[in-house]
Order: structure tokens, then sequence, then C-alpha cells
């Protein structure tokens, strides 16, 4: 038994190793700073398959990476929420929650899947729009330690509204060597569209893990967090104009190369403090991926409930992370609003 949640919980991994760079890849094209929480969407769109079935759930398994098993699906996931818990150099919360249309009908087993997600239960008054929206917005900002606020937007709950599936992550990660703060300077930045600004340089002096990819024309370093079961790995690429290259060759990328392939050595590394927030409906991004039917009257989610038939209006997401001397801190949510099908009367 223990074996086959590991390897379901390998399965999970190497799937949300994939989906990230699918939706990189789809994200990087609109212009701008760019920062989401694969992890955050993967996961509650993983639970919104296990209530799809046929069509719906093929084309979810393809575009999220993920096994067309469902109890392959609810082992890893399951197993990853346990794996999370049991960190404690850093702060990592992960917390899911369904809000659901008083009354409404969802089946046992929809149900018990969302016990493996650690996903409580939760009935809402939907026609009471403003009161609906404050209760999923203060729940996601509690869980995100205030950092993701209205993650529901007005306009999005109504009468139609069914229920809500939503995931909220924090994470607090001190650096395992911080950076000095009176070796903090303004540096001239060069970003993508070619202007130039002063930004906040940090400089660190350490022994780390470092490589050189002349394949990707780039740098490679890991700086680790406080207890080195995290990392944040950067590439930075070696000509001042060369991050759309490195975009498309990413293409190619892989992880877990890299890492193997990175050596200790002493590195003056620079990296900038920054503050990046980004807000994504995802409809028209998990649609390039393949995910066409849970949006559209094709939608099969009889898993979740057989009383009407529900697609997904709205898949909803914010990000935040900060970086600075000390680390970094980062919170993430993605709701999906499910709603009936709409009627369509013949005259």
């Amino acid at each position: 038994m223990a074996e086959e949640v590991n390897l379901a919980l390998h399965n999970i991994s190497q799937a949300n190793h994939l989906f990230t760079f699918d939706l990189y890849k789809t994200l990087a094209a609109e212009p701008g700073n760019l920062f989401f929480s694969p992890l955050s969407i993967q996961v509650i769109l993983a639970l919104t398959f296990l209530g799809a079935k046929d069509n719906t759930a093929r084309q979810m398994a393809k575009g999220l990476r993920i096994p067309e098993d469902t109890a392959v699906v609810e082992d890893g996931v399951g197993a990853l929420m346990n794996r999370l818990q049991e960190i404690n150099d850093v702060r990592l919360d992960v917390a899911n929650r369904i809000y659901l249309k008083a009354g409404y009908p969802i089946k046992e087993g929809f149900n018990s899947s969302a016990s493996r997600f650690k996903a409580g239960v939760e009935e809402v008054d939907f026609l009471e729009e403003p009161k609906a929206r404050k209760t999923i917005n203060d729940w996601v900002e509690s869980k995100t330690n205030h950092k993701i606020k209205e993650i529901i937007p007005s306009g999005i709950l109504n009468g139609l509204t069914r229920l809500v599936l939503v995931n909220a992550i924090y994470f607090r990660g001190d650096w395992q060597t911080k950076f000095k703060k009176h070796r903090t300077f303004p540096v001239p930045f060069h970003s993508a569209d070619g202007s130039t600004k002063n930004v906040d340089m940090m400089s660190l002096e350490e022994h780390l893990k470092y490589s050189e990819r002349s394949d990707l024309n780039c740098q490679v370093l890991l700086l680790p967090y406080k207890g080195e079961r995290f990392s944040m790995l950067i590439l930075l690429p070696r000509e001042v104009n060369g991050l759309a290259s490195l975009e498309e060759k990413l293409a190619d990328f892989s992880l877990q190369d890299t890492l193997n392939n990175l050596q200790g050595t002493n590195v003056h590394a620079q990296l900038p403090k920054f503050k990046i927030e980004y807000s994504k409906e995802l409809t028209s991004v998990l649609t390039k991926l393949g995910m066409t039917d849970m949006f559209e009257n094709a939608a099969n989610f009889t898993g979740i409930t057989d009383a009407e038939h529900l697609k997904v209006d709205k898949v909803l997401h914010k990000a935040f992370v900060e970086v600075n001397e000390e680390g970094t801190e980062a919170a993430a949510a993605t709701a999906v609003v499910g709603v009936p099908y709409s009627l369509t009367i013949w005259k």
C-alpha cells in the first residue's frame, strides 16, 4: 500500500512539473510580469476532475497532465497534502474548501474525494451575493496571511451559482543564508521590453549550487531556503535581451536534469528585491490546453451531482510574491465556480 501511495505521489509530482510548463508557455505569451501557482490551480482542478465523467474527465486529465485513474489522483494529492503538513523549516499552508448552495445535493463519492483533499464543505446562500462573496473572500484572506484579497470579485456569484471550489496556499521561507541589508544598492535593471530602471539589488557571496547551460544560453543558480527542502531556482539569460529566446527553449527543459547538473561553487549572486501581484481568469488559458467541455453545455459533472447538469463558469486565480533580504513570502488562491447549463428556449 505504501508503495502504491508513493507511486501516486510521484505521478502527481511529475504531472505538476509538466502542467507548470504548459501553463507558463501559455501565460508568458501575454505582456507584463508573471507569477502564478501551478500547484494551487492543479490541486483544485484535480478535485473538480474527480467529479467529471467521460470526455470531460478525459480532457481534464490530459490538460492537467494527471492520470485518468481517479484512485491514483486521490492517493497522490492526498499524499501530497499530508507531506506538505510535515514541513517545519518553512511555513507552507495548503487548504481546500467547497462552498455549496444551501441544501444542494452532492454525491457521497465526491464528498469522500473532498475529504481526501482535506476540503471542508460549507453551505452558503448565493442569492445573498455580498454575504456569500465575503464568506469566501474572508476564508481565502485568512488562509493566505491577508495576501490574497477578493479572489471572488463582485458580479461573479448569483442565483445560478451552485458551488465554488477554492484552494489557498501560503508560503513563508527564510533564506538558508540571508542577504545583508547594508549590501543592497540601487542598480540598473534591464526589463524584457528593453527599458532600464533602477531597482534595489541584493548581493551575496556564498557557496551555492550553480551551472552554466550553453543549450539555454543562461546561468542557473539554486538559492536554498532554511532546511534546504525548498529552493528558488533562478535562470538568468546571458544576453540582456535573451529572455524571449530562453522562454522558447524551456519547451524541452528538464528540471531534474538541470538540478542534477548543478555543482557547488563560490558564487557572487545578485538578486533584485521585488514584489509581484498577479490576477487572471483562466478560462481561455485552460481551453487552449484542451479543457473545453468543462466550460460548455457538453460538460459532464455527474460525479458531483445528478440534480442537474453542471458546468464550470469561471476559474479565478490570484497570486502574490515578495522577495527580500530575509527570504520569500508568497501566496495564491484559485476558485472554480460551478453553474447549471443555460437553458435554450426554441420558439
